[in-house]
């Protein structure tokens, strides 16, 4: 029996989503809940005195976070489930109007929108850093160099304006960091560089010298797969912070700032 190619891409994007950290752990939040309600009305069918609000929201957070780690869920999900109940009830309490919490949750959405599926929250490059890679590329030639999940495009900012005789990409799937990374670009107008809003599981690693990144430890083991199959040889995967199990680095960049930042470098 014939299967459709696109149709099993979806499928398994859909069911990565469903897997993801913030489903689940908003899962276990409404799991709470319910199971809060149900005691509540076994309470007041038995007619035992209720307990204060405030209780039942303690009660709620220490319960989604003990969901959360039954299910597998990171350690330090545990303080955002207990921090969440309070936090909402105190945002009721100050009266604010109704369409503050729709606009909240869809900024959110537009700003951690591949978290969900990718695992890949919103890292941005600081400026120590981008001079580290600016360091890193080669001096003797133009080159071709992506920036995956480009974020609010600091770095391909940077990297277009020191080197005018390279070419430079951004790609980012999130869609309110892409917007402000695209309108920077229409400020500075650098025409050797370009921002792309998509996936970049869906970009051929073929056509760049260099290939960096500031992700998360989740993808970096199939990133890394998909750098060896369609990188050339000679070309660089450069990731800021996080290694790929079982294939240590080629060369390590140790930056003196605030985050401790450490550049990966894998020469293809």
């Amino acid at each position: 029996m014939a299967h459709d190619p696109h149709r099993l891409t979806l499928s398994a994007s859909f069911s990565r989503r469903l897997r993801s950290p913030v489903i689940v752990a908003v899962g276990c939040q409404l799991g709470a809940a319910l199971g809060l309600a149900a005691a509540a009305y076994l309470l007041r069918l038995s007619e035992l005195p209720r307990p204060p609000i405030w209780l039942f929201v303690i009660m709620q957070g220490a319960l989604a976070a003990a969901l959360g780690r039954f299910a597998g869920l990171a350690w330090w999900w545990v303080p955002l489930h207990l921090t969440l109940p309070p936090a909402v009830l105190v945002v009721q309490a100050a009266g604010l109007p109704a369409w503050i919490y729709p606009v909240g949750f869809a900024l959110l959405a537009l700003v951690f929108w591949n978290s969900a599926g990718d695992r890949v929250p919103l890292y941005l490059t600081n400026r120590r850093t981008w001079d580290a890679l600016a360091r890193l590329l080669p001096e003797d030639r133009p080159v071709r160099v992506i920036d995956l999940g480009s974020g609010l495009g600091g770095v391909g900012l940077y990297l277009a304006g020191s080197r005018p005789d390279s070419q430079f990409v951004g790609i980012e799937s999130a869609p309110l960091p892409f917007v402000i990374a695209w309108a920077r670009h229409r400020i500075h107008r650098f025409p050797n560089l370009t921002f792309r809003y998509g996936d970049f599981w869906q970009t051929d690693l073929a056509e760049h010298d260099v290939v960096y990144c500031f992700l998360s430890p989740e993808p970096m083991p199939k990133l890394f797969e998909k750098a060896c199959a369609e990188m050339r040889p000679g070309s660089m995967l450069i990731s800021n912070s996080f290694q790929v199990p079982g294939a240590p680095p080629d060369e390590t960049v140790e930056l003196d700032d605030r985050r401790g930042t450490t550049l990966n470098v894998w020469r293809m």
